[in-house]
């Protein structure tokens, strides 16, 4: 599986995660390590800034570490292009006076020497190496530029070949378009759920008046009620006072009936 480089802002949002993680897990070495490797090591999803960080290395005393460093990572067929990244470096030192620099390479060699580079042993005692039929070509700008190009166009097919780490896909997806349309409705319904929270508490307000209302007039309803129940109760009472005298003065049902018949008779001529 492969893909094209993730763009730096998104590699530094995925070093920012690994370094929390690492604190989070208490790896503090790992963490210490991996800061320090993060600040010294090339920006290996760039092919243009790693060629421009070599050729600009050549100049320096530290260009075999960092192509060492660069080639550990890829771990691809450089054979092909360090033969020629040689040649470029040590045209750069004779042109810089670095002769120390060339003993000291060939003295003890970083990479592995063909019998075919036996000749540039002795480029150091050439007087004018740059108008030798040997090295004059390697001296014309053209071949360092050419150079730069082939390790470009050698770097970019390989970064393309190389399977990025499932965290970077991930970061990569949750910033697509995609997933920015789903946390814009995601959003937009977490809107509407909130107007629905404030539209019910709003009915549960309305709701506890009503409920006070109702209670008011329940009262007023039992309030009445009570009112009749009384009235009622003091009429049966003066009824059975009058029934009481009625037969203590007379002693006789005849008079309590005729009392009795005189009340309905009044009652009834009342609703009249």
């Amino acid at each position: 599986m492969s893909s094209s480089p993730p763009p730096p802002p998104l590699l530094l949002t995925c070093d920012s995660l690994v370094t929390s993680y690492l604190l989070y897990r208490g790896y503090t070495s790992t963490h210490t390590s991996f800061l320090s490797e993060s600040a010294h090591s090339p920006d290996i999803t760039n092919p243009s800034k790693i060629v421009d960080g070599l050729f600009a290395a050549m100049e320096g005393d530290n260009f075999w570490t960092l192509y060492l460093r660069v080639k550990e990572l890829f771990d691809a067929k450089w054979s092909q292009w360090e033969i020629h990244l040689a040649k470029c470096w040590l045209v750069t030192k004779i042109n810089c006076n670095s002769h120390t620099e060339i003993h000291d390479f060939f003295s003890s060699p970083p990479i592995t020497l063909p019998s075919s580079f036996r000749p540039w042993y002795s480029i150091v005692y050439v007087r004018a190496p740059e108008k030798d039929s040997a090295f004059s070509s390697y001296f014309m700008g053209s071949f360092r530029e050419n150079l730069k190009i082939g390790v470009f166009n050698f770097l970019n097919s390989v970064i393309k070949g190389v399977e990025l780490p499932r965290i970077l896909f991930l970061l990569r997806y949750m910033g697509s378009d995609e997933q920015r349309a789903v946390r814009s409705e995601i959003e937009g319904l977490r809107g509407k759920s909130r107007t629905l929270e404030e539209e019910n508490e709003g009915l549960k307000r309305r709701v506890k008046e009503l409920e006070g209302h109702v209670e008011g007039l329940v009262d007023v309803v039992v309030g009445e009620i009570e009112d009749d129940n009384k009235k009622l109760w003091r009429d049966d009472v003066k009824r059975g006072e009058m029934v009481k005298r009625a037969v203590a003065s007379r002693g006789n049902v005849e008079e309590f009936l005729r009392i009795l018949r005189s009340e309905e008779e009044e009652e009834g001529g009342g609703a009249l």
